[in-house]
């Protein structure tokens, strides 16, 4: 390709594809939003930083800094950038394996120092009052205190000067009870930052104000759905009439061309009536569904949810019932790999990220391992991101220590991680993947049992009070 050409395609790319890759030099990382992410090297952080953060990209520019400052030909540099640019066209069509400038490395094999995604719950409050609910459980509800506008704005900033993230999720509680929300939403997206709503869809129901919504920018929202029969939906939610309020929010976000996906939790009441949702949303031509298991926190403290022992067999249904309807299944909860390894099934990967991949941060500020934690790590209005992310604390959930001891040796032990931690702090011992595990002594139990203690030090929601 000559200079010209190389020239055109490479803006008309970057131009197109601007609002989809994000590139972070403080650790070589290629983010497409939300959270597809590649490793990359230093030439092709180089030059993607110079030409996505350029608003007209000089290319000829760049193909010159770089020759210069690696000592090449900058022919070859042209060469090597009309290469990397038509491999991220083929990983942005979910074609890595055609992408002549991709190379597979083993997971875990590339060091990340920032969050990828990141969540604000702007309130604990909601309108429903879900059997498994975490965000509104006695244990915490109304006791924690609410940002204003002006500090969840300072937490925006941060999200993007500081932890470098380019997508937030307004969640909660339910976060369209914040009057401010769609002002929120503004301010994100004048930052540059994608945004997405996660939300029970009863207030995008009432006539407007989805429009308000997307005429603020929002990009997507994920709309809690328990199942297809308006009373499994509400005796899940602990309100009659919410699937009513739901389901008509769901196609007011879809007619505002809003992204929309639906989300389940897998719990007793709606396990039957799985099939017939998947059956349902197909029907509503949705593109992709997702579900997950209940996290056993708040709520769900010493209820008889399903189990990790029997949640491959339907998932797999699940996502066969998906296919069959002409939709993507999404899969969302870490498992044991050594019970149900989902990534065999096409379903990915999804190991814990507690305080990793995921910037979670509570209502007042605080930022949380995860969202379902009952206390946080440090709280950013009142401290730098930097310090609370290299706090022990967070170290500790970043670099897995909770691991088990009897997982430590498994092969799969990097990708899998155990697991979800509060899974094991709410049963209290380890039975359902006793053999799978290595032998472990009664010293590194105990050891492991005094770390998660005293360095992972917070707990899961209604989790403290059996610490």
């Amino acid at each position: 390709m000559d200079s010209i050409k190389l020239r055109t395609f490479a803006r008309e790319f970057i131009e197109s594809t601007r609002d989809y890759v994000f590139v972070r030099p403080e650790d070589r990382l290629l983010i497409l939003r939300p959270n597809k992410i590649h490793h990359l090297n230093r030439t092709a952080t180089d030059m993607l930083t110079a030409l996505y953060s350029q608003a007209a990209p000089d290319v000829g520019a760049v193909v010159r800094e770089t020759a210069t400052r690696y000592s090449v030909p900058e022919e070859q540099v042209a060469a090597d950038l009309e290469r990397l640019l038509r491999s991220l066209s083929l990983v942005l069509q979910d074609r890595e394996g055609a992408a002549p400038a991709v190379r597979r490395t083993p997971f875990g094999s590339h060091a990340r120092e920032l969050p990828v995604l990141s969540e604000i719950a702007l309130t604990y409050r909601c309108q429903n009052r879900c059997t498994f609910c975490y965000a509104s459980a006695p244990e915490r509800g109304r006791q924690v205190p609410e940002m204003t506008t002006a500090e969840v704005r300072r937490i925006l900033d941060t999200i993007v000067d500081d932890a470098r993230v380019p997508t937030v999720s307004f969640t909660g509680g339910e976060p369209t009870l914040r009057p401010d929300l769609p002002d929120l939403i503004a301010y994100a997206k004048g930052r540059r930052l994608r945004t997405n709503l996660i939300t029970n869809g009863r207030r995008c129901a009432a006539n407007g104000y989805v429009e308000r919504l997307a005429s603020a920018g929002l990009d997507s929202a994920q709309v809690s759905l328990e199942a297809a029969d308006p009373e499994v939906h509400d005796a899940v939610v602990g309100r009659p009439g919410a699937w009513d309020a739901t389901v008509r929010g769901l196609r007011h976000l879809k007619a505002a061309g809003i992204h929309v996906h639906t989300n389940t939790t897998i719990n007793h009441l709606n396990r039957d009536h799985l099939l017939s949702l998947v059956d349902w949303l197909g029907e509503m031509d949705q593109p992709y569904l997702s579900m997950n298991m209940v996290i056993r926190t708040g709520d769900a403290v010493g209820s008889m949810e399903i189990g990790y022992q029997e949640i491959g067999e339907l998932v797999l249904s699940l996502k066969e019932r998906a296919n069959e309807a002409g939709m993507k299944f999404v899969w969302y909860s870490p498992v044991p790999l050594c019970l149900f390894n989902p990534v065999a099934h096409g379903l990915g990967s999804q190991s814990c990220s507690a305080a990793d991949g995921l910037l979670s941060i509570a209502p007042d500020g605080s930022i949380l391992p995860c969202s379902s934690f009952g206390q946080g790590v440090g709280n950013l209005l009142h401290e730098p991101f930097e310090v609370i992310w290299n706090r022990r604390a967070a170290r500790y959930w970043r670099k897995k220590e909770f691991l088990p001891p009897g997982c430590r040796d498994c092969d799969l032990a990097d990708l899998c991680c155990g697991a979800c931690p509060l899974y094991w702090d709410e049963r209290g011992d380890l039975s359902e993947i006793a053999g799978h595990q290595a032998p472990a002594s009664a010293l590194a139990h105990a050891l492991w049992r005094a770390r998660r203690r005293w360095l992972g030090q917070v707990r899961g929601v209604g989790l403290d009070r059996r610490a």
